[in-house]
């Protein structure tokens, strides 16, 4: 039987395949293949984001057991989304993104949930490559090994028309979140 999880997140991309085998991946976007064991319930939402039709999804992972928490993937989808190339955003810390009027408080929501190692989603105003504002709804949680050690982080973003709340259910991590609740 599938998990609630595993139905939310194939609903929300639109993925059909068996459940014993990852979908196939798409043959043109670049794919984040984990370096650290992750466990087999956190690597489904690695699978689907790695699957065909899903290459313009916004993503990046952090590796919080490297100085900084470097950005170690960002997706094709993070590198349209912020004009940034990936060799300019691998390897750099995600405050990057952040400017004179990123709100200190959600920065603080996000230093939080890196501290406890908890899933959080954050209406959130960063900067472009060019200096254009962009608002997201930023989605992050950790990934986790079969020790439950948390091994990642994943930053999941989705454009929103405004700054402000009520725009979660739209959001890629805000379906993600539910099923870290089962």
């Amino acid at each position: 039987m599938e998990s609630i999880f595993v139905s939310r997140i194939r609903a929300m991309l639109g993925v059909v395949f068996d459940p014993e085998e990852p979908p196939p991946k798409s043959p043109t976007a670049r794919h984040f293949e984990p370096a650290k064991d992750v466990s087999e319930k956190d690597m489904v939402i690695v699978d689907m984001l790695n699957s065909q039709g899903h290459e313009d999804i916004c993503y990046c992972v952090c590796d919080p057991d490297q100085a900084d928490m470097p950005i170690v993937f960002a997706s094709d989808g993070f590198c349209d989304f912020t004009g940034y190339n990936h060799t300019e955003i691998e390897g750099r810390n995600c405050r990057f993104l952040q400017g004179q009027d990123t709100s200190p408080d959600d920065v603080q929501r996000i230093r939080n949930a890196i501290k406890d190692e908890v899933e959080a989603s954050v209406n959130l105003l960063n900067y472009r490559k060019d200096g254009t504002t962009f608002v997201n709804e930023f989605f992050i949680a950790p990934l986790h090994d079969n020790d439950k050690k948390t091994t990642y982080f994943i930053g999941v973003q989705c454009a929103v028309p405004f700054l402000g709340p009520g725009q979660m259910p739209s959001n890629t991590g805000w379906v993600y979140s539910q099923g870290k609740h089962v």
